[in-house]
């Protein structure tokens, strides 16, 4: 389906092509394990470093969303409309004398391609809590977390960052937080930044992001290599009706603000 997002006063069409669950696999994206000789000029790079909550038996995983190309928007319009004109007299038939539903509400999912992805956090680069990611260029969501690699369990719905990823790059993100935080979390980002209010909810997940200095270390191996520090910018509400849970990304100062739950944008 077609999310509409609005970040810094632009509206934006996010398409979830297909959801962490549906593949174990993203196409396009690589965890690597060991540094690359060179980089690919045709692929972007992420950096981070993560922490290792767990639910259960699965790592808490941090989910991104690259905003798709208009060509990927026109594609999943046509597909859906297809779609949805062939499921037309069904639909009436099934309505009665009822509301059909349009062709906004028709619910599609479009397994062609894939813009969503869960990292595989038992994959890191050598040893420890390093991972850089090969990647599709493009603008770049933080979109939420889930359990493991394939169960979405909660949306950056109510506020989150956006990054760009540029081809022959690697974009140095800072370090990455997700933990349960319906009770006191022992991740401090998360319990320092959303603050005990957050506690009052039942079980949910959440996400905290501190962004990479000129003090945050990068790996030896990849001196050498083009590097560069994120450039975050904050994202409004959304909505996802597929998120089992919603949340918001945890306040970073100069960077995501929130005035009485919204997220404070540029031009505010």
């Amino acid at each position: 389906m077609i999310r509409r997002l609005l970040s810094a006063g632009l509206i934006a069409g996010l398409l979830a092509l297909a959801s962490p669950a549906s593949a174990a696999d993203p196409a396009g994206v690589t965890n690597l394990v060991a540094a690359p000789a060179a980089l690919d000029p045709g692929k972007a790079y992420l950096l981070f470093e993560s922490s290792d909550a767990k639910s259960g038996m699965f790592r808490i995983s941090h989910v991104f969303l690259r905003v798709p190309s208009q060509a990927e928007v026109d594609a999943f319009l046509a597909a859906k409309r297809a779609a949805y004109d062939k499921d037309l007299p069904k639909l009436r038939k099934k309505a009665k004398d009822g509301p059909v539903p349009t062709f906004e509400e028709y619910g599609f999912t479009w397994k062609e391609a894939q813009n969503t992805f869960a990292v595989d956090l038992g994959k890191p680069l050598g040893a420890g809590n390093i991972y850089l990611l090969e990647v599709p260029a493009g603008t770049y969501v933080l979109y939420g977390v889930s359990v493991g690699t394939r169960g979405f369990a909660s949306c950056n719905c109510l506020g989150t960052v956006k990054f760009e990823a540029r081809p022959g790059e690697i974009t140095q993100l800072g370090a990455l937080y997700a933990d349960k935080v319906h009770k006191d979390s022992p991740v401090p980002h998360l319990e320092d930044n959303l603050g005990e209010q957050m506690f009052q909810y039942g079980f949910i997940m959440g996400q905290a992001l501190v962004p990479a200095t000129e003090a945050t270390p990068v790996p030896a191996a990849l001196a050498g290599l083009p590097l560069v520090r994120a450039s975050f910018a904050p994202v409004g509400m959304f909505a996802d009706p597929s998120a089992p849970m919603i949340n918001r990304l945890a306040p970073i100062p100069g960077v995501l603000e929130y005035d009485r739950g919204r997220v404070v944008l540029p031009q505010e």
